[in-house]
């Protein structure tokens, strides 16, 4: 669940960065200008919806990175609540739900021993 939120920080620190570069780069009145040719406008134009593009695509991932860390933030809810529902049945203490591991070839739960 942290690298969920490292990758959201990151892509939120990028995103900000490049939104706030493009909107303190505006020109002003008396600033030098570079005039282009047909070939490089076309050049420049592309390049830059081609970052626009890439900004845009920063946003989409922060926002599924943000619905899958809630994904996964519900899945280990309905594991934990699993995990005690199965061990009052088997009359266990479970204790922290994050120490069982699933074994899938004997379809069961089993405790973690946790090395010092």
């Amino acid at each position: 669940m942290q690298s969920g939120r490292v990758i959201g920080l990151v892509i939120s620190f990028l995103l900000c960065t490049t939104l706030a570069e493009a909107q303190t780069a505006r020109p002003a009145p008396e600033a030098p200008e570079i005039k282009l040719d047909e070939q490089t406008t076309l050049k420049a134009t592309a390049l830059e919806a081609r970052m626009a593009a890439v900004v845009a695509n920063f946003a989409l991932l922060q926002r599924q990175a943000q619905d899958m860390q809630q994904e996964l933030k519900q899945i280990l809810e309905d594991r934990k609540k699993l995990i005690e529902d199965a061990g009052k049945k088997s009359r266990i203490d479970v204790g922290d739900a994050n120490e069982w591991m699933f074994e899938n070839k004997g379809q069961r739960y089993v405790k973690i021993k946790r090395t010092p």
